[in-house]
Formats: C-alpha cells, sequence, structure tokens
C-alpha cells in the first residue's frame, strides 16, 4: 500500500509540473535586478582588516552573492571602469548567504582568504588601507533561456564608505 501511494503521488506531482510549464505564458524577455546592499557602519580594530555591517535584501532564488569595489574616489569606487573587476563573495562559501528578507549581516574585508570568521556571513579577501572608498553591489545569476546561456546581473552600486583607520 505504501509504494502505490508513493506512485500515486510522484505522477501528480510530475503531472502538476507538467501542467505548469506547459501552460505558464508569462515569462519576461528582460533581465532581474536584485537590489543594492546597504553598507550600515566599517571599523576596523588592526590595519587591513574590516568589518562591515551591511543590511540587504536578496530574496532571488538564483542570487549568487556579492562584489566589492574600491578606489581612490567616490566616483572610482561606484563607477569601476568594468564591473567585472573587483573582490567576490560568492554563496557557497563555508558560511552561505541564503535568499532572504531584508536582514543585518557583517561581512569582512582581509587580505587572508579563507572562510569568514564566525559571526560573519561573507569575507572578500582583498588587501586595501584606509582612506579607500568601498562599495558593494550584489550578484544575481541570470539564465537566458533562448540561449541556453547565463551571466551575472549586477546591482545598482550600494553607498559609499571610506576604511578608517584603526581604533585603539
Amino acid at each position: 500500500m505504501k509504494g502505490h501511494f508513493l506512485f500515486l503521488y510522484r505522477i501528480s506531482l510530475f503531472l502538476s509540473f507538467y501542467v505548469l510549464l506547459t501552460s505558464c505564458t508569462n515569462f519576461s524577455a528582460s533581465r532581474s535586478r536584485t537590489a543594492p546592499p546597504i553598507i550600515i557602519s566599517i571599523s576596523s580594530t588592526v590595519t587591513g582588516i574590516y568589518t562591515l555591517q551591511v543590511r540587504a535584501q536578496n530574496p532571488e532564488i538564483l542570487f549568487s552573492g556579492y562584489r566589492l569595489y574600491a578606489g581612490g574616489s567616490v566616483n572610482e569606487s561606484r563607477n569601476p571602469p568594468d564591473v567585472n573587476i573587483g573582490f567576490d563573495c560568492l554563496r557557497g562559501a563555508a558560511q552561505p548567504i541564503i535568499p532572504n528578507q531584508p536582514i543585518e549581516y557583517t561581512f569582512e574585508i582581509h587580505p587572508d582568504g579563507g572562510a569568514a570568521s564566525s559571526g560573519s556571513a561573507c569575507r572578500f579577501q582583498a588587501s586595501l588601507s584606509p582612506g579607500t572608498f568601498v562599495t558593494i553591489r550584489s550578484l544575481l545569476f541570470g539564465i537566458n533561456l533562448t540561449s541556453s546561456s547565463g551571466s551575472f546581473s549586477i546591482s545598482g552600486p550600494s553607498n559609499t564608505f571610506v576604511l578608517p583607520n584603526p581604533s585603539p
């Protein structure tokens, strides 16, 4: 009896998905955009290591992570010459970032690679000095069904902060 129920359950799931996929015609040809994160604060106790408090909203299923941009001015940080350069913190790291509703995260900027410290959701491997301007963007993986290809869709820039000198 249990096997018969499982078989019927699987058939009903298959039929449900089939009907959903063949009857749904509301597809969009435009890329989905993810909301940019908001940097709340940045602190440092050791030169080159920074802790960022970030508020982010990423409910998309294909949310992939974050990219940090650095520059000598607000404009360089917010508008890099190529949005594909920067420091990535991708989903699937030791402490993955789960798609969520707005929530506060702790991120790190650290010259060494590796997993984020306990309590941090993300570590950007970057050697940056005080006075550098930083901006973060969200990454969303987009799939083009007509050409069977995929690429990252990058959000607009967050607000920009200047990396501080270490506090004693």
